[in-house]
């Protein structure tokens, strides 16, 4: 049903010829008018020029609006004007070189039509030649009237080839014999469109970013992960050079995924692209560019998921359908190999920026003391004072060097109060030597903070390398049930269904795939097959989806879940208008239930910002796998690279919907408490929060749960010691409905009527 929905969609979406005739030319007006006027460097304006050079039959369109681009929007329009009319004859001159078959034609309706064929149909060559001469020209008229200045003779050279490099890319455009040459087409067209929209916004969002972004997932997915991170450094290049690192990441990553997952392709570029901008300008680099590519994601998601952007077809469609079969054929094998890859250079990169950051790690106190030393004897050895330091005196001398030495280790400064008056007064460079080692040190500490950050990178590509290989190795949704198989086989031939081949996949949740359905011949009701596959297969399922692909019928049916969970959340600050620094989450993702509560630790705007910067990680990554310690880890280290000091507790509560196995990961949370019955227990750990410590400080406990059980999560407002839980614990006997939202709100009321002076959160579940 979803599929033929999509396929009207789009059919919708497709515009006659006519249409797209009018399109086309309405655009190459308005890429004519807005190129035509874009200041480049050096001012020139080679974007209209290169633009008529390229443009095909459709010449007069973008003529016309760079004309008038000229006119309205230039101030030394009489130049380019006389360039563009110029170009314009040259290119009807050099239409009709080698053409001799036009001497053949006839006068007439059928001499229109020939010219018609061969005006502004040029070779390639041919049109950057002629567009090449023109902006010599150009650069000739320029040199004469500013009097002959040697920077004017550059301008001359550096615009006529950057002309001539453009206009052969962009004939890319209209040229249908190659994919790499449309390639450079499009690449050539958005690096105009990308440097004349730099620094422009909408609502607030630079449309420039978020236009590269797309772009670059358009590519990458059409084109693959190299030529996607080119595009993403040549874009950077158009908007100043510090987003290509960014974008080209993007690029990289979303190309190595396509094939395996959109969502997963999208998501991983966002957030290692993000990533990596907050490792080099901080923390700050999430305010600038979150807005931007997450924009451009989840724009670019659906056009490109469901394929509603036009593809780049360059093959006829014999080839096409071959290519489709060989692709399914091995798409598997493909699959594998692009994730193990991936993974391996992660690995590979995180290998060899953790040897670069101990390279360049801090010294110890061992280290502090010989730097004193050394720096110590380098002004000693020319002191006339030597002999009295060095002979006479050498216990004072080594005890105020230690001395020195040990109050860089604690205080990473040394004064003249760390050394003893004697020697402050008989050394005559103790201000030299002081002066130095301050220097030094501070050269240390900057060095340190960029060596941490190099640790939180490393880290963050070891976390990404065992999370693909974890996707590498998980086979469940593909592996096929031969018990529960042998029985839908039966229990199909049963009710009648006809088809070639029937089979039940999946680890947990389950899901039976019926290919080459005879809907004709098939006997029975979508109603009668479920109810007979629910009876042979224990299985509660959900309702039969088919699918037909040019006459080939595929039947599929999904377990149910199990359990449900019902889910009230209640959240008080602590003073009236002040932000609440805690965050909560709740969301369901296939057979799996959520729930998350995240305390900023302190008040106020920058607790709340890392709160919701932990479920919204976490709710994206746990979207799409279950490894929590890997997800913790690169979340830890993501606080750690912030610039404001600023730690998070994070509580996760995870339930699988189908088998009833739950588990609670806590990193510096409070106590959980869940009742069976007339039994309440508490579930708490010892650890510390998120980014306070360099290593991940998590534990996880695992439990069982019944239909009927009642499960409450609490921020350490509502018990901040282990003393205050008895309450919650005596609450919760005491209760005997089954109402989330009354028993969330009942414990919020009792918290507060205790006098709690903090952001409180509560989480009720009631699992049926």
């Amino acid at each position: 049903m979803v599929d033929s929905n999509l396929k009207g969609f789009k059919r919708r979406l497709q515009m006659s010829e006519g249409a797209k005739e009018i399109f086309f030319e309405v655009l190459l007006f308005a890429l004519g008018f807005a190129l035509m006027s874009v200041r480049f460097l050096f001012g020139t304006y080679p974007f209209g020029l290169a633009l008529v050079g390229s443009t095909k039959k459709k010449l007069p369109f973008a003529l016309a609006g760079a004309l008038l681009s000229v006119v309205f929007l230039m101030d030394a329009s009489i130049p380019y004007l006389v360039a563009l009319i110029g170009l314009t004859g040259l290119r009807i001159s050099a239409s009709f070189i080698k053409r001799s078959d036009y001497k053949k034609a006839e006068l007439g309706s059928t001499n229109g039509k020939r010219i018609a064929d061969i005006i502004f149909n040029e070779g390639v060559e041919l049109r950057v030649v002629v567009t090449a001469l023109v902006a010599l020209g150009v650069g000739i008229y320029t040199v004469i009237a500013n009097g002959y200045l040697y920077y004017d003779v550059f301008v001359l050279i550096f615009n006529t080839v950057f002309v001539s490099i453009m206009t052969y890319c962009l004939c890319g455009l209209f040229e249908s014999k190659e994919k790499r040459s449309f390639l450079f087409g499009i690449s050539a067209l958005l690096f105009c469109l990308v440097y004349f929209f730099s620094g422009k916004e909408l609502g607030g969002i630079d449309f420039t970013i978020a236009l590269s972004y797309g772009a670059v997932l358009y590519i990458s997915k059409n084109y693959g992960g190299i030529k996607g991170a080119a595009l993403g450094l040549l874009l950077g290049a158009a908007q100043g050079g510090t987003l290509s690192a960014v974008l080209g990441i993007g690029g990289i990553i979303s190309g190595f995924l396509w094939s395996l997952s959109p969502y997963l392709a999208i998501m991983s570029s966002f957030i290692l692209s993000l990533g990596y901008a907050i490792s080099v300008s901080g923390y700050e680099a999430v305010v600038s560019l979150t807005p931007e590519i997450l924009a451009a994601s989840l724009i670019m998601y659906p056009l490109l998921r469901f394929e509603v952007l036009p593809k780049p077809v360059v093959i006829s469609n014999e080839e096409a359908k071959g290519m489709v079969v060989y692709h399914l054929e091995n798409r598997s094998a493909e699959i594998k190999g692009k994730v193990a890859s991936l993974s391996q250079a992660y690995g590979s990169v995180a290998k060899a920026l953790k040897k670069l950051s101990q390279r360049t790690k801090n010294p110890d106190k061992r280290g502090y003391l010989d730097m004193a030393l050394e720096s110590c004897e380098r002004h000693c050895c020319i002191c006339p004072k030597n002999n009295i330091c060095w002979r006479r005196d050498i216990d004072t001398t080594e005890n105020n060097i230690n001395r020195m030495g040990e109050a860089l280790f604690v205080r990473k400064k040394v004064a003249k109060g760390d050394v003893e008056e004697k020697f402050l007064h008989r050394c005559p460079n103790i201000d030299k030597i002081m002066e130095e080692l301050n220097a030094k040190n501070k050269t240390i500490l900057a060095q340190s903070v960029k060596n941490d950050k190099l640790d939180v990178c490393a880290q963050d590509y070891e976390s990404v390398s065992k999370m693909m290989d974890s996707i590498f190795k998980k086979e469940a949704e593909i592996t096929v049930d031969k018990e529960l198989s042998e029985r839908a086989v039966r229990a199909s031939a049963k009710c009648g269904l006809v088809c070639e081949k029937i089979e039940v996949v999946g680890d947990g949740s389950k899901r039976i795939v019926a290919t080459g359905v005879d809907i004709q011949r098939s006997k029975c009701t979508a109603l009668e097959l479920r109810h007979e596959m629910e009876k042979s297969l224990n299985l509660a399922l959900k309702e039969a989806v088919i699918t037909d692909e040019d006459g080939y019928a595929t039947l599929k049916m999904e377990s149910e879940n199990k359990f449900k969970v019902d889910i009230s959340a209640k959240a008080y600050t602590k003073d009236e208008g002040e932000i609440n620094g805690d965050s909560c989450l709740c969301f369901e993702n296939g057979s799996k239930q959520y729930m998350i509560i995240c305390d900023g630790m302190g008040s106020g705007r920058e607790a709340q910002l890392t709160s919701q910067l932990c479920v919204e990680l976490l709710n994206k990554m746990l979207s799409v796998t279950d490894e929590k310690e890997l997800v913790l880890s690169m979340l830890n280290n993501l606080i750690r690279a912030k610039n404001v000091e600023c730690s998070s507790t994070v509580d996760i509560f995870e339930l699988d919907l189908i088998s009833g196995e739950g588990s609670f990961v806590k990193s510096g949370a409070c106590p959980s408490f869940v009742k069976r019955g007339e039994n309440v227990f508490k579930l708490q750990s010892k650890t510390a929060p998120i980014g306070i410590m360099k290593g991940l400080d998590a534990e996880e406990l695992s439990c069982s749960f019944n239909k009927g059980d009642i499960c409450v999560m609490v921020s350490d407002g509502v018990v901040p010691s282990k003393q205050d839980s008895k309450w919650i614990m005596q609450y919760l006997t005491e209760f005997q409905g089954d109402d989330p939202k009354e028993l969330s709100q009942g414990i919020m009321q009792e918290a507060r009527k205790r006098g709690t002076r903090d952001d409180m959160t509560v989480l009720a579940a009631v699992i049926n």
